[in-house]
């Protein structure tokens, strides 16, 4: 196994003063899944927010009178995988159509989605494929980010992958083509700390590198997740708790900027409620730490 991330010192990217849209989410929240829901309406769990995986709501498989409930009670955010933000071929109207629909309906704090491309010629990989970094990528990316931004009416959140290989194609690394992307289509960032943390162990790209790259004043989500090891890789399975080393990065993360709000990522093999509300536990007990010292300084 790779050796524990070292927690190192940055200096924070000072290209641009731009203060984020307020988003409206704070502390520590859950994704909210399927087998969870009613539990949540019954219990009104001490979660301030709650992450939906839109795709899974306008395909029809979440029902919209149990989300529209939980909206009543709870900060909502939603979260893409289906857009194909990065791909070549004209977004799918309909799908735009829904999503506009939800947005105006539901009125999440944030909406995101992943910095990739999903199909091409139109087959759907069912993956999250990555781009190459390249300045051709970064104004197309950047273009069709500001497309969906003026459609929704909104700023988005883009996420940053966990990758398995490197594109001789790219030009740059992965941070500063990401921090070129948000600055050049005014997008916020979601920044997934599992997808860093693998990228790292299997890439051999460093984790404090990368972050020291980005515009850390766009960042305004952070994803914490678990791995699988599979044949000498990290996978990005979303199917465990939340690793010390993902722990340690989120601490290094709050020591630069702290009060970012962070969403406890579970998707497979679903544990107890309650094994994720104590994830969701530990991530406000950091998010709280390093506000005091913040307050203090």
């Amino acid at each position: 196994m790779p050796k524990s991330l070292v927690v190192l010192s940055l200096k924070l990217n000072q290209q641009n003063n731009l203060v984020m849209t307020n988003f409206g989410c704070h502390g520590a929240g859950l994704g909210l899944r399927t087998p969870h829901l009613r539990e949540v309406l019954r219990d009104n769990p001490d979660v301030p927010w709650f992450e939906v995986h839109i795709c899974n709501y306008l395909g029809g498989g979440l029902s919209k009178a149990l989300l529209e409930e939980i909206n009543e009670r709870y900060t909502l955010s939603f979260h893409g995988v289906n857009l194909n933000l990065a791909g070549i071929e004209p977004f799918d109207p309909d799908y735009l159509k829904r999503l506009k629909e939800a947005v105006d309906s539901l009125n999440p704090a944030m909406v995101s989605e992943h910095a990739c491309f999903t199909a091409i010629n139109g087959v759907h990989f069912h993956d999250l494929m990555p781009v190459p970094f390249t300045k051709q990528a970064v104004l197309h990316l950047s273009e069709r980010i500001s497309m969906i931004q003026d459609l929704l009416g909104r700023q988005i959140l883009i996420e940053n992958l966990s990758r398995y290989y490197r594109y001789d194609e790219s030009e740059m690394s992965e941070g500063a083509f990401i921090a070129e992307v948000s600055e050049r289509s005014d997008c916020g960032l979601l920044l997934d700390l599992n997808n860093a943390y693998v990228n790292q162990c299997n890439l051999g790209e460093s984790i404090t590198g990368f972050m020291a790259e980005l515009p850390l004043d766009r960042v305004a989500e952070i994803h914490l997740a678990g791995f699988t090891e599979q044949d000498g890789q990290l996978i990005d399975t979303h199917g465990s708790a939340v690793s010390e080393e993902v722990w340690q990065a989120f601490r290094l993360f709050n020591q630069l900027e702290p009060d970012v709000p962070a969403l406890i990522e579970w998707d497979n093999n679903l544990p107890e409620f309650s094994v994720l509300m104590e994830q969701r536990q530990q991530a406000q007990n950091i998010l709280d730490e390093y506000s005091r010292v913040k307050e203090a300084g």
